[in-house]
């Protein structure tokens, strides 16, 4: 998480960067690569590839904007393969709230859902519990809402879509 702006107006906060992005990936692209040229080994060098290709997949650059001047929040998500972006106003979120969901391999996810009055959940990831707990008080401090400090936890076999 980075904090890319904060003023009494507008807060910018962005939690991954393309670098992360790269360092994770360039480990198997070289190591595909010269799998290739040197060994002549195609289908373990096109295995790497294509393995390098499935984490560039997954790697979503987030960027979360609140802009108290018009009463917006910008929520943009960006991967390789897809944009979304996605505008509410601000006042219609009710609260934030932490959520932590496991599957059935133990395995753990963080989320702060931004509830909206009509039902709707915005849920902003990370990877971090402590990150999360950053951005939630942020938000939190930075829209006026009440601390409403639950950690959520679900069971959730099938994983979560965000």
């Amino acid at each position: 998480m980075k904090i890319l702006k904060q003023t009494p107006n507008k807060l910018i906060i962005k939690t991954a960067s393309s670098w992360d992005t790269l360092l994770l990936i360039c480990p198997f692209i070289i190591i595909g690569l010269l799998q290739i040229i040197l060994a002549s080994n195609w289908i373990g060098g096109g295995i790497f590839l294509l393995f390098s290709l499935s984490l560039l997949d997954g790697a979503i650059d987030e960027t979360y904007i609140f802009d108290k001047t018009f009463s917006k929040m910008t929520v943009k998500r960006r991967g390789v393969w897809f944009h979304d972006v996605t505008e509410c106003s601000t006042h219609e979120i009710s609260s934030v709230e932490l959520e932590e969901l496991g599957d059935s391999d133990g395995n753990r996810s963080y989320y702060v859902d931004l509830w909206m009055f009509w039902g709707d959940i915005i849920c902003l990831r990370s990877y971090s519990l402590t990150e999360q707990h950053k951005i939630a008080d942020l938000i939190r401090s930075y829209m006026s809402i009440s601390d409403n400090r639950t950690l959520n936890n679900v069971f959730a076999p099938q994983g979560r879509e965000s």
